[in-house]
């Protein structure tokens, strides 16, 4: 198994509850293909570099996931139909960093 992050913007505008909700989809969406999630951080609501659906603010989530890679092409496609994740980036780890 190898190491990933995922980095996610979602739109800042979601409530609390709607955040929580896309978060914990995400999650099961990751641990049905065999990820594990090892940890989820949380940034909150940075500034953007360029802005996204007229918005220069989106909520940032970083999560650092073990998988064997085979589940990263189904839930890409699977994140890119949802409307509140702006942006999303998928990492491999090199081995030394572990």
């Amino acid at each position: 198994m190898r190491k990933y992050e995922l980095m996610m913007i979602v739109s800042p505008d979601l409530t609390e509850e709607a955040r929580n909700s896309l978060v914990a989809s995400v999650e099961e969406e990751l641990t049905e293909g065999g990820t594990k999630i090892l940890s989820a951080e949380h940034w909150g609501v940075r500034d953007l570099a360029y802005r996204i659906r007229s918005s220069g603010t989106g909520y940032y989530i970083l999560w650092t996931l073990e998988s064997d890679g085979k589940n990263i092409i189904p839930v890409t496609k699977s994140f890119n139909i949802k409307k509140d994740i702006w942006r999303f980036m998928f990492v491999k780890l090199d081995e030394e960093n572990e």
